[in-house]
C-alpha cells in the first residue's frame, strides 16, 4: 500500500525547506562585500565618461581665508580643468590635469607653468587638497589593498594599505562608508609614521543620475583643527557633451 501525504503536509515541508533560505537571502555576509567596488565608488563619486561642475570652495586659514567659485570640467579619470570665476581679481587663474601632469596658468603674469614632481605635496589653490590629489585621488582604488575592519547594520569600515610597490603619499587610508548606498561619511588619511593627518567628511547627500552624490565635503586637518577647506557643489551634470579641445594646455588661456 502505497502511502499517502495529506496536502497540507506537503506545502509544511515545502515551506520548512524554503524559510531558511529566504532569511539567508536577507543577510549579508562580511565575505560578500565587494571592497573595492566600495572604495571606487567613493573616489570616483564625481566623475563619468564626462562632467560639468560649478563649486564654491571657501578656505580657512589660521591667518587667512579665501572664497572661490570656479567651473570645473572632466572627462574620466585621467583629464580635469578648473578654472576661477570669482573673485574678480582672480578670474582666469586655471588648472589643468592630463594623466599625471597639472599645469597652472595665472593671468596676472600670462604665464602656464608646469607642476613639478617636487611640488606635487605642495597645496592646490591655497587649500587643504594637493596637487598629488588631483593626480592620485581616483586612482587609490588601483594603488592600494584593502580590508574590513569592522561593520554595523548601516556602516562599513574599510582600512586601505598601500601596494607593495606603489608610489602612494598615504600609509593608510580609512572610509567610513554608508552601507546600502555605498557614500562615504568621513575618510581619513594617516602618513607613514600612521599619524592622521587629515579627515574629510561629506554632507548633503544627494540622487542624481541614478547615483548618489555628496554635495559638501569639508576636509579638516588634524594638525589645526580650527583650519578647514570647504567644497559645495552648485551645479553638477554628467555624460554632456564638452568642447573639443577643452582639455589642452592651449586652452587654459581661454576665460
Amino acid at each position: 500500500m502505497m502511502f499517502q501525504m495529506h496536502p497540507f503536509t506537503i506545502y509544511l515541508f515545502i515551506w520548512l525547506l524554503c524559510v531558511p533560505a529566504c532569511f539567508a537571502s536577507d543577510s549579508v555576509s562580511s565575505s560578500s562585500i565587494d571592497l573595492v567596488d566600495y572604495v571606487r565608488r567613493s573616489e570616483t563619486q564625481y566623475l563619468a565618461k564626462t562632467s560639468y561642475a560649478m563649486i564654491e570652495m571657501k578656505i580657512e586659514r589660521r591667518t587667512w581665508n579665501r572664497r572661490m567659485v570656479m567651473k570645473n570640467w572632466g572627462e574620466g579619470r585621467d583629464k580635469f580643468l578648473a578654472r576661477i570665476i570669482e573673485p574678480l581679481k582672480e578670474r582666469g587663474t586655471s588648472t589643468l590635469k592630463l594623466n599625471d601632469n597639472i599645469w597652472n596658468y595665472l593671468p596676472k603674469i600670462d604665464r602656464i607653468m608646469k607642476v613639478p614632481s617636487s611640488l606635487m605635496g605642495d597645496s592646490w589653490m591655497g587649500s587643504h587638497f594637493t596637487n598629488d590629489d588631483l593626480v592620485k585621488g581616483n586612482k587609490i582604488d588601483q594603488m592600494y589593498d584593502f580590508s574590513l575592519m569592522k561593520e554595523s547594520a548601516q556602516n562599513i569600515w574599510i582600512q586601505a594599505l598601500p601596494k607593495e610597490d606603489a608610489a602612494t603619499v598615504w600609509g593608510k587610508i580609512i572610509y567610513n562608508m554608508e552601507r546600502v548606498r555605498k557614500v562615504a561619511e568621513t575618510v581619513e588619511y594617516f602618513d607613514e609614521d600612521n599619524e592622521l593627518v587629515r579627515t574629510i567628511s561629506f554632507h548633503d547627500i544627494k540622487e542624481l543620475d541614478g547615483r548618489h552624490i555628496p554635495m559638501r565635503m569639508i576636509v579638516t586637518p588634524e594638525d589645526e583643527p580650527n583650519e578647514s577647506t570647504l567644497i559645495s557643489y552648485k551645479e553638477l551634470t554628467f555624460d554632456k557633451p564638452l568642447p573639443k579641445g577643452l582639455f589642452s594646455v592651449r586652452n587654459l588661456k581661454r576665460k
